[in-house]
């Protein structure tokens, strides 16, 4: 990501000053970002930091927060197993057709390949927060780290 970083800033200013553009900066990005995106979302999901909205869990309370955190978790299950269901024959078919770069040529499939792997771990973690959402459940406890018992924590409270 840092390297996308600097190849399009370098873009940028070259652009500015010598009306020259890098070459192929579309293409690296095109690839570069599939693969950037897929692998922060298995991290994402473990740390539960998608956003949520909790008005009824504040409501409810205890157990019935439990429960929609657990349907909530659910949800995000189903959801990332559909998206890497699809995303792996999504993948073959790029290998297949040979599709490649626009400008630089390059074989998209293997960027997608990664992406397809991230996407797959990505379920295999949220399976394993669905399961300690069930068990916070059963057991009548809340799965979600209290923020205030959370020295990483980055909102201030007042």
């Amino acid at each position: 990501m840092l390297g996308l970083a600097v190849m399009t800033s370098l873009d940028v200013l070259l652009r500015w000053l010598a009306e020259t553009p890098i070459q192929g900066v579309n293409d690296v990005s095109a690839v570069v970002m599939a693969v950037v995106i897929s692998a922060s979302i298995p991290a994402n999901l473990a740390m539960k930091q998608n956003i949520s909205v909790e008005v009824f869990g504040s409501l409810a309370g205890g157990r019935a927060k439990s429960a929609l955190v657990a349907f909530a978790s659910l949800v995000s299950l189903i959801f990332i197993i559909l998206v890497a269901w699809q995303i792996v024959p999504y993948t073959a078919n790029l290998r297949v057709n040979g599709d490649r770069t626009w400008v630089l040529a390059w074989p998209v499939w293997p960027c997608w390949t990664a992406a397809s792997v991230m996407l797959i771990f990505a379920a295999v973690v949220q399976l394993s927060v669905f399961l300690a959402d069930v068990a916070a459940l059963v057991r009548g406890g809340n799965s979600s780290p209290d923020p205030e018992d959370d020295p990483a924590a980055t909102d201030a409270h007042l």
